[in-house]
């Protein structure tokens, strides 16, 4: 098998849930020796490690916006968790779950004390 057939299927393995764009991007050749060193170490591709990358550097908006330190935490870990996809109803996925819930009991009980969240 090809590699690039292999970083296709790993590709669509990760992310199947969102559309995969294709671009050009410039490195300088310090920084892709360092990417790959990585990747090599984490057993992820370039691009998978690129992505992971960013998206720890630049989470996605939403219930993550909270300023309680606490809940901050829990939807963190929820996160890391959710990243690596694991099966639903496996204990993994209930202890995201869980963490996520009571995050938002957290931000819930904050705002009824007259703590704002946003």
């Amino acid at each position: 098998m090809s590699i690039a057939l292999r970083t296709n299927i790993v590709h669509h393995a990760f992310m199947k849930d969102e559309a995969l764009i294709q671009f050009k991007l410039m490195l300088p050749s310090a920084l892709k020796k360092r990417l790959e060193t990585h990747a090599s170490l984490n057993r992820r591709s370039l691009s998978q490690e690129i992505v992971v990358a960013l998206e720890e550097k630049y989470p996605t908006t939403g219930p993550e916006t909270t300023i309680d330190p606490a809940a901050r935490l829990l939807l963190w870990l929820a996160a890391r968790i959710r990243r690596r996809k694991p099966k639903p109803g496996s204990a993994r996925d209930k202890q995201a779950a869980v963490y996520e819930r009571i995050a938002g009991d957290i931000s819930d009980r904050m705002k009824d004390i007259g703590t704002d969240d946003q």
